[in-house]
């Protein structure tokens, strides 16, 4: 049954580094001052676990679990992704549809006041998103292997291309390097500064919105209708 058939099941699951199951609903045992919908991109800060649920930006605390907290949106369609800045300020993407101008990228600030910050091409279908080491704003597109950076402000910096399209996760890390799986092609591309994109791991059904084990050196994929996620070792040769 489609999920917005069944309001207000949403649930996240804690996972351990190996990949298995530590708590199954970490958030959703219960319902108690819980409302959570369909939870996609997520993003830890400042002691906080924030996730994208249709239109609403919702948070919880790291250590137990509870609500914290929730903006709605007015006009928002669908999130699809965010990242968090160390005030506060949120910035999601909307992934959209044929209409190029439901491709956007809101900011939503620490006082709940939202706008819409970049609209329309370049976005096409943009998906992933996450900061650069200068604070710059990176996006990916489903649309085409484009990944984008634009300034705090929304003006675009550069444009650089994955080796594949149809693009959902991005890691960027400390160095600037860019990793980002394509959800159409099962691939993770990486592209370092200043480098053309390598493909660094395949074969990966669905591959979806990731994060980086920076303990490990390790990227941890989800796999869309799979229930289950990949880790790629970056420490391992690339084949």
């Amino acid at each position: 049954m489609p999920q917005e058939m069944i309001p207000n099941d949403g649930y996240v699951a804690l996972i351990n580094p190996d990949g298995t199951a530590h708590t199954l609903k970490w958030i959703g045992v219960n319902r108690n001052g819980l409302t959570l919908n369909h939870p996609l991109g997520s993003d830890i800060a400042n002691g906080r676990l924030y996730v994208v649920d249709i239109d609403t930006v919702r948070w919880f605390d790291m250590k137990t679990g509870q609500p914290m907290g929730a903006v709605a949106v007015p006009g928002a369609l669908r999130f699809n992704d965010l990242e968090v800045a160390d005030d506060g300020t949120v910035y999601a993407t909307q992934t959209g549809g044929t209409d190029p101008g439901t491709w956007r990228v809101y900011k939503i600030t620490p006082s709940g006041e939202s706008s819409v910050l970049i609209t329309g091409a370049p976005l096409n279908l943009p998906n992933g998103i996450a900061f650069d080491p200068k604070g710059n704003i990176v996006v990916v597109n489903i649309g085409n292997n484009d990944v984008l950076t634009f300034s705090p402000a929304g003006q675009i910096l550069a444009t650089e291309q994955a080796v594949d399209a149809g693009n959902d996760g991005l890691v960027v890390l400390a160095d600037g390097t860019k990793y980002v799986s394509s959800v159409r092609q099962g691939t993770v591309s990486r592209i370092r500064p200043g480098q053309k994109a390598e493909i660094v791991a395949s074969g990966i059904p669905s591959a979806a919105s990731m994060t980086y084990d920076s303990k490990r050196n390790r990227l941890v994929i989800p796999m869309n209708d799979w229930n289950a996620i990949t880790i790629v070792d970056l420490n391992a040769p690339v084949r």
